[in-house]
């Protein structure tokens, strides 16, 4: 590690305006899932935003700073996480309020994954909002070539 919130990698491949770039896993990143996983446990694959214009084989410092990996971790797994809950919990005590004792906790599952599918499609249709907002990293400076 470089700076705070900064990484050396090496650019395997350039995509559009994006660099592959390879770089060893350390323990703060190691679930975050921004990347996918090499073929070496340590090695770890992520697609950057290119601002410096790194080529093929550059080492690079790529900021993970630039990015917001948390509000997009929130947003995919938080969100729908908490909607589970809150659709167990209002089928549960829902049917419960209506007089059906009986079924409480099928309606409890039905109503978390209905609240959880719901969830889905919600973030599913502001995708295109927010694939306009940062969350990647960004490949900021060429340290050697």
């Amino acid at each position: 590690m470089s700076e705070r919130g900064k990484e050396i990698g090496k650019v395997i491949a350039i995509k559009d305006k994006y660099a592959i770039v390879s770089l060893v896993r350390n323990e703060a990143c190691q679930k975050c899932g921004a990347c996918s996983h090499g073929h070496k446990s340590e090695e770890m694959i992520l697609e950057a935003d290119n601002l410096c214009n790194a080529k093929v084989g550059d080492r690079v410092g790529i900021d993970l700073a630039y990015s917001d990996f948390l509000k997009a971790t929130l947003i995919m797994y938080g969100l729908p996480l908490i909607a589970l809950f809150l659709g167990f919990f209002a089928g549960y005590f829902g049917s419960n309020k209506l007089g059906y004792v009986s079924v409480q906790e099928p309606a409890g599952i039905i109503g978390a994954f209905l609240f959880m599918g719901i969830t889905y499609l919600w973030i599913r249709l502001r995708e295109e909002k927010w694939k306009n907002q940062n969350y990647r990293p960004a490949v900021v400076e060429i340290v050697e070539n």
